[in-house]
């Protein structure tokens, strides 16, 4: 079969299109035909060295989108046929992967597998955020940076369907519009305007009750200033191996709570029931995928190039 691969760490270049056998299913796992494979920006701190891989050569990626074709004896939850979506497969740039049958949801019909590549990470890790670490609850206000990134979209649309009232950041009219569209109920374009300023008149100065943070590096300061008194700050995380300076004086007058998520190491119970709720999300067309563009595997290269130079907003796929 074919995959994308890379034999040295690098630059978008190092990619490339390599055969390599079809795996084999164990028991409880189950055989997918890749329809599409979502590239994520984590994906290039692998290929960089950031993130050490196992092995090499080493096929990228952890989402996808496909078909079912052979199932393991002890497999109950899948069957030939079945399409499907995952997050949290390790190299998903292939023609086919073997999956442990509980990291796979079902596509409803009306969504194609490039939609569904396209949902896995991104809302995988804003359901986790807002309803597992945040315990986002109705008639409150969160805040999302990024709002028209991929993560920062999937936010938008849970929280609004979680009642709450959203305030997203953005660094154009173009990606303000895109959050609006999403459901933001406030945007603010934060090369022009004051983050805290705004937050404060938006909340007639109480502040917000949950902050997603995509930098925790670069805001903690400001995310201090315009959390509520007992609100919730979670960071999604950082590429570098940071280390912010906490000012934590200031973090214990507003009794505010500081907490991370990372896919990778998410509870397996609290992984399969946020996909379950995602699926179902998707079955009733309450969330929409947030899929920009889709390239052939030989196109790899130029994939990551434009994830990493943000050409377009929304999510990228390769498909076989």
């Amino acid at each position: 079969m074919k995959a994308v691969a890379f034999d040295r760490y690098g630059g978008p270049d190092v990619l490339h299109v390599m055969e390599t056998d079809k795996p084999e299913v164990s028991e409880n796992e189950v055989l997918v035909r890749v329809g599409a494979s979502g590239i994520n920006p984590v994906d290039t701190y692998f290929r960089k060295g950031i993130r050490p891989v196992a092995d090499f050569p080493a096929v990228p990626h952890f989402d996808l989108g496909g078909s079912v074709v052979d199932v393991g004896s002890k497999v109950t939850n899948m069957k030939v046929g079945d399409r499907v979506w995952a997050t949290n497969v390790p190299g998903t740039a292939a023609e086919f992967v073997a999956v442990p049958s509980e990291k796979l949801f079902l596509i409803p019909e009306h969504v194609t597998e490039a939609e569904g590549a396209a949902v896995a990470m991104a809302f995988m890790t804003a359901h986790l955020s807002l309803h597992y670490r945040a315990n986002l609850q109705k008639d409150e206000t969160v805040l999302i940076y990024g709002g028209a990134g991929a993560v920062g979209n999937a936010a938008i649309q849970l929280a609004r369907l979680a009642g709450a009232t959203v305030i997203a950041t953005a660094g154009s009219k173009e990606k303000k519009e895109l959050c609006k569209q999403a459901g933001a109920d406030h945007v603010i374009l934060y090369r022009e305007e004051n983050i805290v300023e705004k937050v404060v008149d938006v909340t007639g100065d109480i502040g917000v009750d949950v902050i997603l943070d995509m930098s925790l590096s670069e805001n903690m300061e400001n995310d201090l200033e315009m959390i509520k008194t007992g609100g919730r700050i979670v960071t999604i995380g950082s590429p570098e191996n940071n280390a912010p300076q906490l000012p934590w004086r200031k973090l214990n007058q507003k009794h505010a709570s500081l907490m991370g998520v990372l896919l990778f190491t998410a509870p397996p119970e609290e992984l399969r029931a946020a996909g379950e709720a995602i699926s179902m999300m998707l079955n009733d067309k309450t969330i929409t995928p947030y899929l920009a563009q889709t390239y052939p595997f030989d196109e790899a290269t130029q994939a990551h190039a434009d994830l990493e130079a943000k050409k377009f907003n929304g999510n990228l796929v390769l498909v076989p």
